[in-house]
């Protein structure tokens, strides 16, 4: 019985294919790299950035505030529909912002019907703070590179952020729309 279990282990053997006999499918790679990604993203000794935890806000109330951080100033409908809420969600997410002094509000000129948002100063340091919090943490991360190993990092990453930017201008999303993705 153990030579008839030998005897199959070594069909199976010979039968794979490894790495070294055939190259890597596509899907195997992306697969690959999209683990990377995610395994950095998460690593160091804080998954996630201590500022998170002393926000008051909501995770959608901090979406507006990055959306209003990246488009300037909205109408509600536009900030409805690039947040995939109601109207009366996104008034309510607004309306939170606006008690906190992170958001300000107004009719607009041209459509009476029509209400705008845009950051407050106090809303927009909060947000480029966020920002530059996440770009502190990936300078500590790629701190122990040295300069060759950056020079390679930094080509990969150029080729995905071409191909990223490709991808989002064959789907020609408004820009409103980009946070949703």
């Amino acid at each position: 019985m153990s030579s008839e279990i030998s005897s199959s282990c070594e069909i199976l053997r010979e039968s794979e294919v490894t790495p070294t006999d055939a190259p890597p499918s596509r899907e195997y790679l992306l697969d690959q790299v999209i683990d990377i990604l995610l395994e950095v993203t998460r690593s160091g000794p804080r998954a996630v950035s201590p500022e998170w935890f002393t926000l008051d806000l909501s995770m959608p109330q901090v979406r507006v505030v990055f959306l209003l951080l990246q488009e300037r100033s909205l109408r509600m409908s536009e900030l409805a529909s690039a947040l995939d809420v109601s109207m009366s969600r996104a008034t309510g997410l607004v309306d939170r912002l606006v008690d906190k002094d992170m958001v300000s509000r107004w009719p607009d000129q041209e459509d009476r019907r029509s209400v705008l948002c845009a950051l407050t100063e106090q809303g927009s340091e909060l947000g480029h703070g966020l920002l530059a919090a996440r770009r502190s943490r990936w300078e500590e991360r790629l701190a122990p590179l040295t300069h060759a190993e950056l020079k390679k990092v930094c080509k990969a990453m150029e080729l995905v952020r071409s191909a990223a930017r490709r991808a989002v201008h064959e789907t020609e999303p408004m820009p409103a729309d980009a946070l949703r993705r």
